[in-house]
């Protein structure tokens, strides 16, 4: 099961508080749009993920359980998947109201059986995500459905080799923007500036 590190006797200005641009997407951030923000739905992190869970990273849901009392209206429990075949949509920072942040990790995080919000591969949804700085560079002035996979260990968009390929179009780059930093080791999540891209799920 994962766990935040609190680190309450850590005190400091909040990092990155006062933005000094804002040229950049914010990776997990939607693209304002009245018709596709329709498709924007709860999951709760189920009980088998081990790791904090933010937005701009691929989810797979799964069907809830049987026991569910609770018709439509009840999250469906939402894993990490491990091969792109598994991937369904795509976490959101987006109406984020009970993700955690410490001083620790001033990204926004859900662990297991908080909620999380989402968007479903289909959705028209455009959604800024990490992508690999070379494939962004052989990305540039080709076409938006160029095929792509993505890396679960870096959590980037890269070339697609073979395989099953990522069903996205990418919209846009942008190589100034603000995207997560996550530390495997100590589970903190942090925030940097580094290349994006727009991907329409």
């Amino acid at each position: 099961m994962s766990t935040v590190n609190f680190d309450p006797m850590k005190t400091l200005s909040g990092s990155n508080s006062f933005q000094l641009e804002s040229q950049g997407y914010i990776q997990g951030a939607i693209m304002d749009d009245p018709v596709a923000r329709m498709w924007l739905l709860p999951g709760v992190v189920a009980s088998t993920v081990t790791q904090p869970v933010w937005g701009g990273i691929p989810i797979t849901e799964n069907v809830a359980s049987l026991a569910s009392s609770v018709l439509q209206t009840a999250a469906n429990p939402l894993v990490i998947p491990t091969t792109v075949a598994e991937i369904t949509g795509f976490t959101v920072f987006n109406r984020a109201h009970n993700m955690l942040i410490t001083p620790g990790n001033p990204v926004p995080q859900s662990t297991v059986g908080m909620s999380v919000a989402y968007f479903r591969l289909g959705s028209n949804m455009r959604v800024p995500v990490q992508i690999d700085a070379a494939t962004a560079t052989a990305l540039e002035n080709g076409a938006i459905n160029q095929q792509l996979t993505w890396d679960f260990t870096t959590n980037t968009l890269i070339p697609y080799a073979s395989g099953t390929a990522l069903p996205v179009k990418v919209l846009h780059l942008n190589a100034n923007s603000k995207i997560v930093n996550y530390d495997s080791g100590t589970g903190a999540l942090t925030w940097t500036y580094g290349y994006c891209a727009l991907i329409q799920l």
